[in-house]
């Protein structure tokens, strides 16, 4: 018996393309157009926001301050190699493949539910202690022991007792054991993610306690006992509300880093972050609107990243309340949305019509059935009244007050939707309260962006739809949901998630979700980011942050 033919590319593409990337992660070209400079060792990065909190087990802190400073501090078993994409002027990640990043190679068993991998040996975390296997086990048995992390969920069904399915074979081997061979690729997209960090158990362990035995509250009562990972950077001095200094790690698994230290500053207006670029006082600034990137197209001493995107921008109807309790109410706020006026108007050729939720590059994909939501105000009104509705039907949308774009996004819709019947009130509120009092079923309807991090159709379609997940603000459910389920289980039950079998049940599912409306999508965005034109390696990732590890400064751009 030979393991899914999906598992096995997946196991060739481990061994195959570890030497490929050692080079591509030095020869990495961000396409800018400068780099004529000396190279620098020290590099500026303004945002809008700061960190506050790098455990990732102990919940999710959104913001991107708080992201990148986390995936700087940690690594993975494995990575998502770089490559080329057609039209991008970066690089990008390849979905369906992995590759060695902590682990030395991996290998998967005939019957395709049993993974190990060799780490690699003598490698040292930040505080000098030594990767084994022990520090895999312990570093999956403390993200599944809070539930604030959101562990448990994210890696559903694929593990469910680390005990018996997370095992140390010996000091630099270890296993993964599932129960059905479609959970392999989900795993290692995970594997592959931030939720996948492998931490130093050993140093963590001197800092537990009966009350907290993983260290958790230890780790989140000061930001600098953060460095316990095994990733390229360090936390070396946290100023609140100002400035983030960070260091390249010593021990980092692929050798000395060109860029040694990383300044984050805090800059809390956007378009003061976009000036600090343009007079060369910051390297990489984030978070930009992009009409701002738009005015920086000119000026050739910047560069702006242009590639695809999993970000979507959504709106999200509780199906739980009136009026979005009805499918013909969420159906007509589907026409009633301007998606060509908001990419034009908002985004400034920053993001791009896609109204559905799976890549549809994925092997396998066909969207030939999904709904094809236009603007459509008469359309719109029909189905109010289909449904009984008396028009003007006034409900209330929510939006961050931290997000710009979605902001004006909010504007243009709430004129639009007038024609269709809708009368939008907006309410503008911090990110922290849109998540909080979106799980507490207490929103009517939310607009907002988000993405899956892990490109498996399966962790995609679950993550809006999951009974309790923590992305399921919608409370899909009825005989609707439940035949959506039902595939999605069909699903899950094929030896390969990306095969020839379970391609057409994910294609089949999107469509159930995407007619039932719960989420409209409007569009994908593409990354918030500029930067000087000498800063070369930057590539476009799944969960939207700089690899600084692959970064270079001043100089030439380096080509492989």
């Amino acid at each position: 018996m030979s393991a899914p033919p999906g598992l096995r590319r997946l196991a060739r593409a481990a061994v195959a393309v570890l030497a490929i990337s050692l080079v591509a992660t030095a020869c990495a070209d961000s396409g800018s157009a400068g780099g004529t400079g000396q190279s620098r060792d020290t590099i500026v990065v303004v945002s809008g926001d700061q960190a506050s909190n790098v455990v990732r087990d102990y919940g999710f802190t959104n913001g991107t301050d708080n992201q990148e400073v986390t995936n700087s501090l940690h690594a993975q078993l494995i990575r998502k190699p770089y490559v080329d994409e057609q039209g991008a002027n970066v690089k990008v990640q390849d979905l369906y493949h992995f590759e060695p990043f902590l682990a030395q190679s991996y290998d998967v068993s005939a019957d395709g539910k049993v993974f190990t991998f060799h780490l690699r040996q003598g490698l040292k975390s930040q505080q000098g202690n030594e990767l084994t296997s022990a520090d895999v086990v312990w570093s999956f048995k403390r993200k599944f022991s809070s539930k604030g992390g959101g562990m448990p969920g994210y890696y559903a069904p694929m593990l469910t007792d680390i005990d018996k399915q997370v095992v140390a074979v010996d000091k630099y081997t270890v296993t993964f054991t599932i129960e059905q061979p479609g959970y392999g690729f989900t795993l290692l997209g995970n594997l592959a993610e931030n939720i996948g960090s492998i931490y130093d158990s050993t140093y963590l362990q001197q800092h537990a306690t009966a009350d907290d035995p993983y260290a958790i509250k230890w780790g989140v009562s000061d930001m600098l006992n953060g460095n316990v990972g095994f990733g390229p950077y360090m936390l070396k001095s946290v100023t609140p509300n100002q400035e983030i200094v960070m260091v390249a790690n010593p021990n980092y698994v692929f050798g000395p880093l060109p860029v040694k230290t990383m300044i984050r500053r805090v800059v809390p207006d956007a378009a003061t972050r976009a000036n600090m670029l343009t007079r060369g006082d910051a390297d990489v600034a984030l978070d930009l609107r992009p009409s701002d990137q738009a005015d920086l197209a000119s000026n050739k001493d910047v560069f702006t990243p242009t590639a695809t995107s999993n970000l979507y921008q959504s709106i999200t109807m509780n199906t739980k309340q009136a009026p979005f309790d009805n499918q013909l109410v969420r159906q007509a706020l589907a026409y009633a949305v301007p998606y060509d006026q908001i990419v034009k108007d908002v985004y400034h050729g920053r993001a791009y019509a896609y109204q559905h939720l799976l890549d549809d590059k994925q092997p396998y994909y066909d969207g030939s059935a999904l709904p094809k939501y236009t603007y459509d105000p008469a359309k719109a009104k029909a189905l109010l009244a289909q449904a009984g509705i008396a028009t003007p039907l006034t409900f209330t949308l929510t939006v961050s007050n931290a997000s710009p774009s979605v902001q004006d996004s909010a504007v243009v819709l709430a004129a639009a939707a007038k024609d269709a019947g809708f009368d939008v009130k907006i309410n503008q509120v911090p990110a922290a309260q849109v998540f909080s009092d979106g799980l507490g079923g207490r929103l009517q309807a939310s607009m907002g962006t988000g993405s899956a991090v892990t490109m498996s159709p399966p962790y995609e379609l679950n993550l809006l739809t999951q009974v309790g997940g923590g992305s399921n603000t919608s409370f899909w459910s009825g005989p609707e949901y439940d035949a959506f389920a039902q595939v999605m289980k069909q699903g899950l039950a094929s030896t390969d998630a990306i095969g020839p079998q379970a391609g057409p049940l994910w294609s089949k599912a999107e469509t159930m979700l995407v007619d039932s409306a719960s989420n409209i999508f409007l569009a994908r965005v593409m990354s918030p980011y500029s930067m000087r034109a000498d800063i070369h390696g930057y590539a476009q990732r799944t969960d939207r942050r700089i690899d600084y590890a692959a970064v270079t400064a001043g100089g030439e751009a380096k080509t492989s």
